[in-house]
C-alpha cells in the first residue's frame, strides 16, 4: 500500500475539522459541515481501497485493523459529539456536571458490554486477525456495524467496532475535560485557594496516582462512595496539576502485572508508614494469646 497516502488523507481530514470546529475536542460548532467532511473522507477511502488489490493477508489485515477504523472513528465521533452536546440541559453547573457523569456511565457500559474485543484491541492481540479482519470471512456484520449498500467489500467482522473503540475513547476524554473544567468553574473556599497558590504537583509516575485513584474510588471512602472514578481522577489533577489522560489504559496496565504486586504504589505507601512509625515510636509490640 506504498502508493496509497493514507497519512496525508488523515491529515486533511483534521485539518478541514479543526477548521471548521475550533477546538473540535470541545465541541462541534458546525454539525452538518463536519459531517460531509468525514462521509465525503470515507469515500475517497474506499474508491482508494476499490482499485486497489491486497498484495496478501496481512496487509487487508492492517488496512481493516488500523487504516479504516482510524478514518472512521471521527465520523462516529462527530456524530455522538454533536447528540451529546445537544442535549445539554439548560441548568446550573451540578446539573450539567450529572449529565457529563452519566453519558461517561453510557461509554464505560459499551466498553463492558463489548469487554473481550476491547481487550483484544487494547492488548494489541493478533490471534484472531484472520477472523475479524478479512472480509472473505465476514459472517454477519456486528449489532454495532451501520448498515450502508456502500459497505459491500468494505467491511469486515470487527473494523466497524475497533473505529467505535477509538470514538468512544476520545468522547470520553472529552467528557472527562469538561467534567473537569466544571470543577475549576466553581466557587471554591479560601482554603482550596490558599492550598492551590502554593502550586503542589506530583512527583511521581503518572501510573502510582492512577493506583490511588482507583483504590480509592473501589474502597468508597469520597461522598459516601457516591464519586465516580473519573471525578476523583479529575480531582487529582486538578490538586497536583497533573494530567491523566490516558488514566483507563494505566489501569489496564495494572491489572496486568505478572511480576509485581497489582497494588505496587499502595504496598510501598504502607511499607513507609509502618517504617516510619517504628522507627519513631518502637516496633509493634506482638499481642499475647
Amino acid at each position: 500500500m506504498k502508493n496509497l497516502d493514507f497519512e496525508k488523507l488523515y491529515q486533511t481530514l483534521l485539518n478541514d475539522l479543526y477548521t471548521i470546529n475550533d477546538p473540535l475536542v470541545n465541541s462541534i460548532i458546525d454539525f452538518p459541515g463536519s459531517l460531509r467532511t468525514t462521509v465525503k473522507t470515507m469515500d475517497i477511502l474506499l474508491d482508494m481501497i476499490r482499485s486497489y488489490s491486497f498484495t496478501d493477508d496481512r496487509e487487508e489485515i492492517y488496512f481493516f485493523k488500523v487504516v479504516k477504523p482510524r478514518f472512521q472513528a471521527w465520523h462516529i465521533y462527530v456524530v455522538e459529539l454533536y447528540h451529546i452536546m445537544s442535549l445539554i440541559p439548560v441548568g446550573t453547573d451540578q446539573m450539567i456536571h450529572k449529565y457529563y457523569v452519566n453519558e461517561l456511565k453510557i461509554i464505560d457500559r459499551f466498553f463492558k458490554r463489548y469487554a473481550f474485543y476491547y481487550q483484544y484491541y487494547l492488548a494489541g492481540e493478533v490471534s484472531r486477525d484472520n477472523d475479524f479482519f478479512l472480509r472473505r470471512n465476514l459472517k454477519d456484520l456486528p449489532p454495532e456495524h451501520e448498515i450502508s449498500s456502500k459497505l459491500t467489500g468494505f467491511a469486515t467482522s470487527m473494523d466497524y467496532l475497533f473505529a467505535k473503540f477509538k470514538a468512544f475513547e476520545m468522547l470520553r476524554d472529552c467528557l472527562a475535560r469538561r467534567t473537569k473544567d466544571l470543577l475549576k468553574s466553581r466557587n471554591i473556599d479560601r482554603l482550596e485557594v490558599e492550598l492551590r497558590e502554593q502550586k503542589r504537583w506530583w512527583s511521581g509516575n503518572k501510573i502510582e496516582l492512577v493506583e490511588l485513584a482507583y483504590g480509592l474510588y473501589h474502597s468508597k471512602r469520597i461522598n459516601g462512595g457516591r464519586a465516580e472514578v473519573g471525578e476523583i481522577i479529575a480531582w487529582l489533577e486538578e490538586s497536583l496539576n497533573v494530567d491523566l489522560g490516558q488514566s483507563y489504559r494505566m489501569f489496564i496496565d495494572i491489572s496486568r502485572r505478572k511480576v509485581v504486586s497489582h497494588t505496587k504504589f499502595i504496598d510501598e505507601m504502607q511499607n513507609a508508614l509502618d517504617s516510619y512509625i517504628q522507627s519513631q515510636y518502637g516496633p509493634r509490640i506482638p499481642i499475647r494469646k
